[in-house]
């Protein structure tokens, strides 16, 4: 028999051939290495966390790699000396998890863990935090929350809970996930493509749901839940930190292939067949197919298969970037958008450049020329220095006053007619002599007729587009949307979600067509 040296005793055990189901009574690893202490689950004699029953294993990576030790070079401080390491890393598991482990030989000093067991109904965050119906609300939440729609939510509390083999397990009410808050900030409660999802372990049998979902960081606010670790001779002095916040979430979802998607995301809307009730849809567009990577505070960059789009966004909802199927690109910031290059910045639009400020349009060309030159009407207001050539209408609406200094000569050449007409009293002073030529001057008769006078410029047409303003709120069903609407040059201006406008909700009303700013 083998003997065991560990935790001070010497003991001879051949632990034999085989794997073993263990219990995690401590992760605290001194040489960083994953290792935990666990204790085996036999069917007689085991006392959880007693040290005589306590096994230190090491971890065994499913792929992890290094440069050889041999092809180390003697210089301490270059880095092609040393060895590199990579692989994969997805540890520890907290305190409590059943682990399999296995021991070389039958030797107890030569034990790894080698994967952990999940534990019986308590996947519903893997490796997304999935949305439900049943929920256990405060009534100060039903108040925030405000909606019928599912929420995301937590685990089921089985502590609480007294778990029959009969029971519909899922139907359980669960606590609301603290993101449900993020959620709420950002505009997305509500949302099911940004926000709240279908994608975890438990939506269905088989299931097309893969991924990661991190531990989180440990809850250390005032009053989170403390416990003691290790073994029970050996306890760590005073109860430590043991819940978590929630992590980031890496989602490979292939799809839920009940639910198809009528027609493409760039035809129709969101509608879906019901495959099990005898609906068509599009067999190749299944619900939820999407990549996603979600952090705890709601950061997210989604890869929507199924709604064909890619949507990028921070925690608050202050800033976020939307790509559509047709082709469109949605940015929305809460504050500056900022572009920099140190060479060109080339914008070119085959339809119409609109430029709308609700305060100032400042342009400002340091040196050289500041020019338009296209074929069709074009609006500009620049601050100084420059030249301004357009190739075809120019037109110029003021809506008080319009002062014009230059400092130097001012020039006025027109190739054709050239008309001056004022409602009101029209002054003209000249400081030095004042020349007039023409082949015929009359000076106050006959009366100038109608097409003699200056065509009036007409304003350009503005159209009104919701507003989603935060301050509005979101209960008694306000969804940040306020009564107001914003005038303006576009038909679709991008706003804090939610967004009435994505092309996902109804890509049938924004096609190029209607979405014309000349289009009444």
């Amino acid at each position: 028999m083998s003997t065991e040296k560990r935790l001070g005793n010497t003991r001879k055990r051949d632990m034999g051939a085989g794997l073993y189901l263990a219990r995690v009574i401590s992760h605290l690893d001194p040489a960083f290495m994953g290792g935990l202490q666990v204790t085996l689950l036999r069917r007689d004699g085991n006392i959880i966390g007693d040290v005589n029953q306590t096994y230190s294993v090491m971890f065994a990576s499913p792929f992890y790699g290094s440069t050889a030790y041999e092809f180390m070079g003697q210089n301490k401080t270059d880095f092609n000396d040393t060895q590199k390491s990579y692989g994969m890393w997805f540890i520890p598991p907290d305190v409590g998890v059943t682990v399999l482990v296995a021991f070389v030989d039958g030797d107890p000093a030569q034990g790894y863990w080698i994967s952990c067991v999940p534990g019986r109904f308590t996947n519903n965050m893997i490796p997304a935090i999935g949305a439900s119906t049943d929920v256990d609300l405060s009534d100060s939440d039903k108040e925030k929350f405000d909606t019928k729609q599912p929420l995301p939510v937590g685990e089921i509390n089985r502590a609480a809970n007294a778990l029959d083999k009969n029971m519909a397990v899922d139907k359980i009410k669960k606590p609301v996930h603290p993101i449900a808050d993020r959620f709420l900030e950002q505009g997305l409660l509500e949302d099911d493509i940004r926000g709240a999802t279908t994608s975890t372990s438990r939506r269905s049998v088989p299931n097309m749901v893969f991924g990661i979902s991190t531990p989180g960081p440990l809850d250390r606010r005032p009053g989170a839940l403390k416990k003691s670790i290790g073994t029970k001779q050996s306890q760590s002095p005073a109860p430590v930190f043991v819940s978590r916040l929630g992590g980031t979430q890496l989602v490979f979802d292939d799809g839920d292939d009940q639910y198809q998607r009528k027609k493409p995301a760039g035809e129709g809307p969101r509608e879906y067949a019901d495959t099990l009730e005898g609906e068509k849809g599009e067999p190749t567009i299944p619900a939820n197919e999407y990549f996603r990577v979600r952090t705890r505070t709601g950061h997210q960059l989604l890869l929507h298969n199924t709604e064909d789009l890619i949507y990028i966004a921070n925690s608050k909802g202050t800033a976020w970037i939307e790509l559509t199927s047709n082709g469109k690109i949605d940015i929305y910031a809460k504050d500056s958008v900022s572009i920099h290059t140190e060479n060109d910045l080339n914008i070119r639009a085959d339809r119409d450049i609109n430029f709308e400020a609700g305060r100032n349009i400042n342009m400002r060309a340091a040196s050289g020329r500041l020019q338009a030159d296209i074929a069709t009407d074009f609006l500009i207001t620049a601050g100084k220095d420059g030249k301004l050539t357009i190739g075809a209408e120019y037109e110029h609406v003021v809506g008080a006053n319009t002062k014009i200094t230059s400092s130097g000569n001012f020039d006025i050449n027109s190739g054709g007619n050239f008309k001056n007409t004022a409602s009101g009293t029209m002054d003209i002073k000249a400081g030095g002599r004042y020349k007039e030529t023409a082949s015929r001057i009359d000076m106050n008769g006959p009366t100038a007729s109608s097409s003699d006078k200056a065509n009036a410029i007409e304003p350009l047409s503005l159209h009104e587009v919701p507003v989603t303003d935060i301050t509005v709120g979101w209960g008694k069903n306000k969804r940040y949307q306020s009564e107001e609407k914003l005038k303006t040059l576009m038909w679709r201006v991008p706003m804090h979600e939610p967004w009435q406008l994505h092309e996902s909700n109804a890509p049938e009303f924004l096609q190029p067509d209607k979405t014309d700013r000349d289009v009444d």
